[in-house]
């Protein structure tokens, strides 16, 4: 099975309004009437009020949830120059709500939110060039933009501009600068930030590693319901990095990450049934949970529920079915299942054995860093299997294989050397 799932690159995000969430009305609390009165003031030329009335449409709050009716409130208030509302036209365009997805009608909006001094429309619109929403990718526009919304004091710009500098995007990389964002960000309580600064002092980037200030950060993020510092901390306890290792805390950990619908956590979770890590082997909730994490989008979840059916782990053994998750997992990028698809083909497991398919997989998990594919490919140039045999084309792939600590690749190469066809150039 894959090792734990670690999520190393700090969060880029975006925030969406704060909207209200449905509660039971506290003592007094009276939409209907507050309605009424935000109306009054509207009449009088308000342009709070219409905002006001726009949020009411917009979370369904004494009335029942009218896109449409929020847009028009928004307008009004937009017209006289409310940037709050300019900021939500552009969040009903980029999510389509109401209207058609339109990330250039968004722009628009976040453009004149921006120009009368919205902070958050600055941080959207860094935003936008920063993953090339609507717009070309450009880093260096996107920094320009995070650093005015973070100078008007939007903690997701601060955060961001971290990213940036964690990552190298459009800026030299530099560890140092990036904790000095997350701080900031993490000074104003924005959870990702907090993470972001543990996982530096996990890896020792920019900062002497230190397990337990990595723990203390994503203690912080958690408390601050970041769904991923809870399978961050479930790691830490079940490999034993800066404290006792514990599977049980692991559990824990992970079973509020799962909780808070982290598809790492539950994958994680998964892992540790499947392993009996703290638990009884459990094949079934194993999958259970692998079901789960895949059907929130987990890549890793999908190659292990693969692994489930190709083993007959739990399940009636499956190659047909192992195949079909090994596709919906190399869909999504994932390079263990690109691997296992070529293993199916060059075994006739569920398909007719096809050398030639075999090989595209194994260029496709090479491609995306798997060491399991490179040995493969060696294997079939040191074979002659679906191609000509070659065994400098194979003690190459193993020699890549091999610098990336594959073990068998690195017997492999000893066994050319050791029958005398390790010399580049050798055939036979």
């Amino acid at each position: 099975m894959l090792g734990r799932i670690v999520v190393i690159a700090g969060l880029l995000f975006a925030p969406l309004p704060a909207l209200a969430v449905e509660t039971a009305p506290t003592e007094g609390q009276d939409y209907a009437a507050a309605k009424g009165w935000y109306e009054k003031a509207a009449a009088a030329g308000d342009a709070t009020a219409m905002h006001k009335l726009g949020l009411l449409y917009e979370e369904g709050q004494g009335v029942a949830q009218d896109y449409a009716a929020a847009r028009g409130w928004y307008e009004k208030a937009a017209a006289k120059g409310l940037a709050e509302s300019m900021y939500n036209l552009g969040i009903l365009d980029e999510f389509g709500r109401g209207v058609a997805q339109d990330y250039a009608a968004a722009k628009g909006w976040y453009d004149k939110a921006a120009a009368a001094g919205d902070a958050d429309a600055m941080q959207k619109l860094g935003y936008f060039y920063d993953v090339g929403q609507g717009v070309p990718q450009d880093y260096a526009t996107a920094r320009g933009w995070y650093e005015k919304a973070a100078a008007g004091g939007s903690a997701s710009a601060m955060n961001n501009l971290g990213v940036l500098y964690e990552n190298g995007q459009g800026v030299k990389q530099d560890y140092a600068r990036a904790k000095t964002w997350f701080e900031k960000a993490a000074a104003a309580d924005t959870a990702d930030a907090m993470r972001s600064i543990g996982r530096l002092y996990l890896n020792g980037l920019g900062v002497t590693q230190d397990y337990a200030a990595a723990k203390g950060w994503f203690e912080k993020a958690a408390s601050a319901d970041s769904a991923e510092a809870m399978n961050d901390l479930g790691l830490l306890y079940e490999e034993g990095q800066g404290v006792a290792k514990d599977d049980a805390a692991a559990k824990g950990w992970y079973e509020k990450g799962a909780e808070a619908g982290n598809p790492f956590a539950m994958t994680n979770l998964g892992s540790l049934y499947e392993n009996g890590q703290g638990v009884k082997q459990d094949y079934a909730t194993a999958k259970l949970w692998y079901e789960k994490a895949a059907n929130a989008g987990s890549a890793f979840a999908m190659n292990d529920l693969g692994i489930l059916y190709d083993n007959g782990q739990g399940v009636k053994q499956d190659y047909a079915t192992a195949k079909l998750w090994y596709e919906k997992a190399a869909a999504a990028g994932n390079a263990q299942s690109m691997y296992n698809l070529g293993a199916l083909y060059e075994n006739g497991q569920g398909v007719k054995k096809d050398y030639g398919a075999a090989k595209l997989w194994y260029e496709k998990a090479a491609d995306a860093g798997s060491p399991e594919g490179m040995s493969a490919l060696g294997t079939l140039y040191a074979e002659g299997w679906g191609v000509t045999r070659d065994r400098s084309a194979a003690k190459l792939w193993y020699e890549k294989a091999a610098a990336l600590g594959d073990t068998g690749a690195m017997q492999k190469i000893a066994a050319l050397f050791e029958k005398g066809t390790g010399k580049a150039g050798a055939k036979r």
